[in-house]
């Protein structure tokens, strides 16, 4: 996109500046747009409970921006959703039967550098991560992954003893040890608001920037825009040729401050491949491009467009190849956290040095949280450690090799980033 401006997420004035004496004209953004979020403090997961937080994504109106990344916002739990049925069974194999919920959020206050707004909308949890096309890591070989997850563990380390948020680190790890526990929204959650209705703001008024002519588009060689999608996505239910539609999230402006493509842009495009999950830890694979791109006013225009990133979930672990296909990957420690297990079970039936092996067979009832210490710790019977060891190992197999892979799902709202090139 060498020459384009993606427009950042910054205003003319500072978050929180008074813009007194400026003048002010209103936007008015419409119902369905998504806003980004994530808390900033952890709260009780109960209906009334109040819920800080911030914009992780700046919002656009055409040419403007409306709402800056990092606009505070408030809101209130007002209902529950069950979890999925894998999540759920999960949770009671590790001998967690507390009944596992996730939040539903009104937002609705947002503070903006004219004043609070009031908002109507509706907001679900969605932790996700972008993952980009990097050529330079893309096949890692047997030692830089090994030195990848050292470097990590370190990292992870070094965070849990010194970074901020050690009391909220601390609580989660003993909750996840329990059988029954109260929850809590984490700080550092991530939700996507959806308003329910259009809200009106001011903004310091400014001249709408000229459209760029088609021009400037068959003159570049390659422009990236941030998009997303408005058709939900899956490997496991799409099939090739289903049509895929995005919008632009973010303007793209030419050196000559020109409108090259609004907020608001549409793409259009199709599935190429969609490859389904299977049993035996098979992962699904989906790869789709746009063809087309619709600018309000003009008639379409052909372009390539291929992806070059997307907002994950991150427990489908995904990657994106050169030419645009997706993912999703084995978990990470595959292959390390059944080798620690079946370890930990052999080493149960050792004794200590004084005899009665109650460390170890402490160690090797592991896996099943705080249940099995205290059964291990107050029977002292070896065979019950190795019997918690052995269910471990077997549960952990049996979920990263024997049940069905991680599908890719992209659902309604997905940030996708898109390389674009003129047809």
């Amino acid at each position: 996109m060498a020459g384009y401006i993606l427009m950042p997420g910054i205003l003319p004035l500072a978050y929180g500046q008074s813009v007194r004496g400026t003048e002010t004209q209103a936007v008015t953004l419409p119902s369905d747009v998504p806003l980004r979020i994530r808390t900033t403090k952890t709260a009780h997961l109960k209906k009334g409970a109040v819920v800080d937080g911030v914009l992780t994504e700046p919002v656009y109106l055409r040419d403007r921006i409306v709402l800056p990344e990092g606009a505070a916002v408030r809101g209130v739990v007002t209902d529950y959703q069950n979890v999925d049925k894998t999540t759920r069974a999960q949770a009671l194999l590790n001998g967690d039967v507390t009944p596992l919920h996730q939040p539903v959020i009104s937002f609705d206050l947002i503070h903006t550098p004219n004043g609070d707004v009031s908002i109507h909308s509706r907001a679900v949890v969605r932790d996700t991560e972008v993952v980009r096309f990097d050529a330079a890591t893309s096949h890692p070989g047997v030692i830089q992954r090994a030195k990848a997850f050292v470097r990590d563990r370190i990292n992870s380390a070094r965070d849990a003893a010194f970074a901020p948020g050690k009391k909220d680190r601390a609580l989660r790890l003993l909750y996840g040890q329990l059988p029954y526990h109260p929850q809590r929204i984490w700080s550092g959650t991530q939700f996507v608001a959806d308003l329910t209705e259009a809200a009106t703001f001011n903004v310091p008024a400014e001249t709408p920037l000229p459209l760029a002519s088609s021009q400037a588009l068959t003159d570049s060689s390659q422009i990236q825009v941030t998009a997303r999608l408005l058709t939900s996505l899956s490997s496991d239910a799409a099939h090739n040729g289903d049509n895929v539609v995005a919008m632009v999230t973010k303007p793209v402006i030419t050196p000559q401050h020109e409108l090259l493509f609004p907020e608001g842009t549409e793409l259009h495009g199709t599935v190429l491949r969609a490859k389904p999950s299977k049993s035996f830890g098979r992962n699904g694979q989906l790869r789709f491009t746009f063809s087309d791109l619709q600018l309000a006013g003009r008639p379409e225009e052909h372009v390539h467009g291929m992806l070059a990133g997307a907002s994950g979930e991150k427990s489908q672990n995904i990657t994106v190849d050169q030419e645009g296909g997706i993912k999703s990957n084995p978990d990470k420690n595959r292959f390390v956290a059944p080798a620690v297990l079946g370890l930990l079970t052999f080493v149960g039936q050792t004794e200590d040095r004084d005899g009665s092996g109650l460390g170890r067979q402490t160690v090797a009832s592991n896996g099943f949280g705080i249940i099995a210490r205290v059964v291990a710790l107050t029977l002292n019977d070896r065979r019950v450690a190795i019997g918690f060891g052995s269910y471990s190992f077997a549960k952990s197999v049996y979920f990263r090799f024997l049940t069905r892979g991680h599908a890719v799902v992209f659902p309604k709202d997905t940030l996708v980033e898109v390389s674009l090139t003129n047809r």
